[in-house]
């Protein structure tokens, strides 16, 4: 079993597509094919599926996938030892973010990191703080940035950085009057818009709901949306008022298109969590991206 038909297998995985792991691998798509050819035809069973959009891992794929990466990281740590690593990260990184990061952090670090190390490349992908857990444990994601604690032993968790759950409206007269100090039975009468189950905004929501003592279930939503920056810009169009992490209402805050409120006597601190699988051996190119997320934030958030 060559490594370089792992190497072409893991890169077809990871883009879901022949020709982008023949561009990214610098090796053209006949090549690639092959590599798959011969491996599946070591292994006997058939790993990857084509279907109209994408290719997908078979049930077999499944299985091998994390053990083709461990045997490629078992390279990357015997190259390490014997001094022989590449000095300069270079290559892609498969990053997958909650909304929050996804949309208000990680593309300001984008920016300063590639200023350093044009090298490496990244490929991002958005979901709920749940999907983002899942990417991390199935190997389809080097590193995970959301906002629940994974709660996984098979999964390194650190806080990243620190946010607050704020309470957002429309910026009209009606919540002008109330000079920062919205009344609490006021909350039971408002229509509010809502994150969906399965992100870390809405379970921080959801805490925060119930040390307002407010009954969930008999609140008044009128939408539920699959990210935070939907959340915020039906608030600025007038369809209700949300409960929603502070860093995501900046931007309409500045502009004067919404009003902040908050509650002193709740907790309403959140966190968000870098994440990446225990058995996936760090490389250098990782551990810089690593580093350089733990650098920013905590220069960005403190």
């Amino acid at each position: 079993m060559r490594l370089e038909y792992i190497r072409s297998f893991i890169g077809v995985v990871n883009y879901k597509s022949f020709s982008l792991a023949a561009k990214y691998l610098y090796l053209s798509q006949p090549t690639i094919s092959t590599h798959i050819k011969q491996l599946e035809n070591e292994l006997g069973v058939q790993l990857l599926v084509r279907s109209t959009k994408d290719v997908l891992l078979s049930e077999e794929g499944k299985v091998f996938y994390p053990y083709a990466l461990q045997l490629l990281e078992t390279e990357n740590r015997a190259l390490k030892q014997l001094n022989k690593c590449e000095s300069e990260a270079g290559g892609m990184v498969t990053v997958a973010v909650s909304s929050v990061p996804g949309n208000y952090m990680f593309p300001q670090f984008l920016a300063q990191y590639r200023t350093k190390n044009a090298g490496t490349r990244f490929k991002i992908s958005e979901g709920d703080s749940g999907d983002v857990l899942q990417k991390i444990l199935n190997f389809d994601a080097e590193i995970g940035i959301g906002g629940l604690d994974s709660g996984s032993e098979k999964v390194h968790t650190e806080i990243l950085f620190e946010d607050e759950i704020i309470l957002i409206t429309p910026n009209t007269a009606k919540y002008r009057d109330m000079n920062g100090k919205f009344p609490m039975d006021q909350l039971k009468k408002e229509w509010f818009i809502t994150r969906e189950l399965g992100s870390g905004t809405k379970s921080a929501v959801d805490n925060m709901e119930q040390e307002l003592k407010l009954n969930t279930a008999s609140l008044k939503v009128i939408a539920q949306f699959e990210s935070s920056e939907m959340v915020r810009r039906a608030v600025e169009e007038g369809a209700g008022v949300a409960f929603i992490s502070k860093t995501a209402a900046k931007e309409s805050f500045d502009k004067k298109k919404i009003l902040e409120f908050s509650f002193p006597n709740v907790n309403a601190k959140r966190q968000f969590y870098l994440m990446y699988h225990k058995e996936r051996e760090l490389s250098p190119m990782l551990e810089s991206v690593v580093t350089g997320l733990r650098e920013f934030c905590s220069e960005k958030f403190k």
